[in-house]
């Protein structure tokens, strides 16, 4: 199975396809090496995962803001024009979904991941593992976390 780079996609269906496999296409783009997500950043990550993002994990469009440091406007102009991400965004969005795929490989469903991402943390400061990730830093530490419960570390 080949796995599916994030890169700018001119049909409409698009995007509906990326919400229904949501959890699958995140799984297939944590698996891609540092190269080749590296690649996907530069060429721009398409602008329907901010819709994926928001269904998926049922987020509004104001705690999407700061985890990708775009305003609501911009989402929906992006997203309604069907453009690439900038290079920043790109990042930042990179980075929550290889936190999203790593959590899924712990909880291996959807409503326990998306759970664990949005509750408060003790060990994390009471902020929830999704918000951490507003830095790198910070997505290294819920890195880290998801580490130790793989290895048997109570959640």
């Amino acid at each position: 199975m080949a796995l599916a780079i994030p890169v700018p996609a001119p049909e409409a269906a698009h995007a509906a396809d990326l919400a229904q496999s949501f959890w699958q296409r995140a799984a297939e783009l944590g698996a891609l090496d540092e190269q080749q997500r590296l690649a996907a950043i530069e060429r721009g990550w398409s602008s329907s995962w901010l819709a994926a993002l928001r269904q998926n994990l049922h987020l509004k469009p104001v705690e999407l803001e700061p985890l990708l440091a775009l305003s609501e406007a911009t989402m929906a102009r992006r997203t309604r024009e069907q453009v690439a991400l900038d290079l920043v965004a790109s990042e930042r969005l990179d980075r929550l979904v290889e936190v999203i795929s790593m959590a899924y490989g712990v909880f291996e469903q959807p409503a326990s991941t998306e759970a664990w991402l949005k509750a408060p943390h003790p060990l994390l400061h009471q902020i929830s593992p999704l918000q951490h990730c507003r830095t790198s830093i910070g997505a290294g530490q819920v890195r880290r976390l998801l580490q130790a419960l793989e290895q048997g570390a109570p959640a």
